[in-house]
């Protein structure tokens, strides 16, 4: 059962009278209701809205924004039925409280319809509302592929299409769009799962003004494609912010879903796991139930071990970063209530399709993970100084001119340094790193939103020239090149390894620091050495040329590229392998030989993307290559260490 609330009619002012229900949840007849996503607006509660019960009229302290929102939903003439969760839940009782977080999914997806509630009209909210509005009607979007166009043929030509301009909006609009998007409740951590499960339909609520969660998804979406105009602080940062609540995906992973949510704000810190899980397949999930009578370390230790041990995922181990304020989160525990610092590194395949090989012990803390040395840092330099975030945004003359700058100095110091070499051979290896490898050509169809290789290497032997000095003509020209640089250079060093290696680290990397690929986790890791053989976890890292299994397998053939390949059946990229020679592609990476004795690749309706084996003497399958098993690396003399965490 849930307790739904109902909010007696009467006019704005007049005091708020409701009274509340239990109710019966259940899939095939929901009880009609509406489930309210708003931030509660801090711990003051300071406002009183009565229950009416059959025993007489009990008063229930509030907060003043909930108390706002009931008094601009509840209609002058009917009631209305709504949950709510700081009155349909006992905060007080924990168990209850455990009980209930666990069913949200089921409360959000069920509710009839799920309101926004922004807060009252303010910072003209009315013409901020009006402009996503109209900016909505004139757009269709394709969500499949993120591609938008005329609602009617009146619009083909217009303004309101011409991703290559900013929306025809003034500036007083302009300025009310920001101030909107900035609203708390755009910065709390449970509206994400709020929005994502609302399956009736969701609407925002500002005042008397509303727009369909729809509409304002098409806004939005348009609004981050699209060119922004100049002298309108903060717009990139709060579009970026309200694209990622919008556009999730059908399959979010649970990494994906904790990096999107890191900057959003939640009063107990063990809601950065529980405010998530529903956003995530079951899987996905690892099979965390809400229990707040565990610590926030508790919460968060447990959440990886399970993820090591049940689900033989080790990657959120690229979560981690020194930095945190760690308390009694052991190093190889990600800290979820710390914002990261550095950007996710996509497309990371370091130990290739292997399976964890880890043990824990529970009595001192730490974890003991089989992997690869590769390399010991010798030279480490910060890439841009600690207030570079502050900068314009993309696109823009000073954050290009301040990464220009950053770029001529990190050049002319790798110029300097005997464990690069020859700077000339070493360049593309260094513009790799600095673009972590994201280029146009590595997916299939080419995806043009990513630099094109040889047109990027050209302007960087031009920017990383001391002899050179780049107009602002040129550096607005090299923007794509640039912002990528920035993104990926935001809280990390420049690394180079005593055998040559070049690489990205968290910032907090020092001279001495180990680069280890461990078995079942996508990037490099970056390794502390403590005492007594044991290691703080630094964090993930790009190190060009271990980015695909190399440590394992060895390097690719010279004309053979791993490619993320689109697959319209299931609308997700797929590693694959093309013969660039011969244009022949394949699922299954030509390093690999024969598979062990008593191994089989399986027939599959998904065998065109991905493989999968059986066990033909145990009969069990895996989607894990049996030819990367610990056993099956031994046997090919692949030098293996045990890494002890703590």
């Amino acid at each position: 059962c849930i307790r739904i609330l109902t909010v007696s009619a009467g006019p704005l002012e007049s005091d708020v009278h409701i009274s509340l229900r239990h109710a019966k949840l259940e899939t095939d007849q929901p009880p009609g209701y509406e489930a309210l996503s708003y931030t509660w607006g801090g711990n003051d509660f300071s406002r009183t809205v009565y229950v009416d019960t059959e025993h007489g009229q009990q008063s229930l302290p509030v907060t003043e924004n909930l108390h706002t929102a009931l008094r601009h939903l509840r209609r002058e003439s009917s009631p209305r039925v709504l949950w709510i969760d700081a009155a349909c839940i006992n905060q007080r009782d924990v168990k209850e409280r455990s009980q209930q977080v666990a069913r949200m999914a089921d409360i959000y997806r069920l509710a009839a319809n799920v309101i926004i509630w922004l807060g009252p009209e303010l910072d003209d909210s009315t013409g901020a509302i009006r402009a996503l509005k109209t900016l909505a009607s004139k757009i269709n979007v394709d969500w499949t592929h993120y591609t938008i166009s005329a609602a009617s043929k009146e619009d083909i030509k217009s303004d309101w299409l011409d991703l290559d301009k900013h929306a025809p909006f003034d500036n007083k609009t302009w300025f009310s769009i920001v101030r909107l998007l900035n609203r708390s409740w755009f910065s709390r951590l449970w509206i994400w799962q709020e929005v994502f499960l609302a399956h009736n339909g969701a609407t925002i609520v500002c005042g008397s003004d509303t727009i369909s969660w729809e509409d304002f998804r098409k806004a939005i979406v348009s609004l981050y494609r699209r060119r922004k105009p100049d002298g309108v602080p903060d717009l990139h940062r709060t579009v970026t912010r309200a694209w990622q609540i919008s556009n999730l995906g059908d399959q979010p992973s649970l990494r994906t879903i904790l990096r999107r949510t890191k900057d959003a704000q939640c009063s107990d810190q063990r809601d950065r796991i529980y405010g998530v899980l529903n956003l995530v397949q079951e899987k996905e999930r690892l099979g965390i139930q809400p229990d707040y009578t565990k610590t926030t370390a508790e919460v968060f230790r447990d959440m990886m071990v399970t993820s090591i041990f049940e689900y033989g995922e080790l990657t959120l181990l690229t979560c981690c970063e020194l930095q945190d304020q760690r308390g009694d989160i052991p190093s190889w525990v990600p800290n979820w209530s710390v914002p990261r610092e550095c950007k996710e590194i996509w497309g990371a395949r370091a130990c290739w399709n292997s399976l964890p090989q880890a043990r824990y012990n529970d009595g001192d803390g730490y974890l003991i993970a089989t992997g690869r040395r590769m390399g010991t840092i010798v030279q480490v330099r910060q890439i841009l100084s600690d207030d570079s975030s502050s900068l314009a945004g993309p696109g823009k003359v000073p954050q290009l001119k301040e990464t220009y700058a950053a770029l001529q100095r990190l050049t002319s110091w790798l110029r300097d340094q005997p464990a690069v070499g020859d700077f000339d051979r070493q360049l593309e290896p260094i513009y790799r790193t600095l673009c972590c490898n994201e280029f146009s050509a590595r997916y299939e169809p080419v995806n043009e939103k990513h630099i094109d290789y040889q047109a990027g290497l050209d302007h960087f032997r031009t920017l990383a020239d001391p002899t050179e000095d780049s107009t602002e003509d040129f550096l607005i020209s090299c923007a794509m090149l640039l912002d990528a640089f920035y993104v990926n250079a935001l809280g990390r060093s420049f690394i180079v390894t005593a055998d040559g290696y070049v690489g990205l680290a968290p910032k907090t990397a020092r001279h001495g620091d180990v680069v280890a690929v461990l078995m079942g986790c996508q990037s490099p890791i970056l390794l502390h050495p403590n005492h007594d053989e044991e290691y703080l976890v630094v964090g993930e890292g790009y190190v060009d040329g271990l980015m695909t299994g190399e440590a394992f397998l060895g390097p690719l053939p010279s004309n053979w590229q791993r490619v993320a390949r689109y697959d319209e059946s299931t609308g997700i990229s797929w590693d694959a392998f093309i013969d660039r020679s011969r244009g022949v592609w394949q699922v299954e990476d030509p390093r690999l030989g024969p598979l062990p004795e008593g191994w089989v690749e399986e027939k599959h309706p998904m065998q065109h993307v991905f493989a999968r084996y059986r066990n033909t003497e145990e009969g069990f399958a895996s989607i894990y290559d049996p030819r990367m098993m610990l056993s099956a690396l031994r046997a090919r003399n692949v030098e293996l260490h045990d890494f002890k965490l703590v």
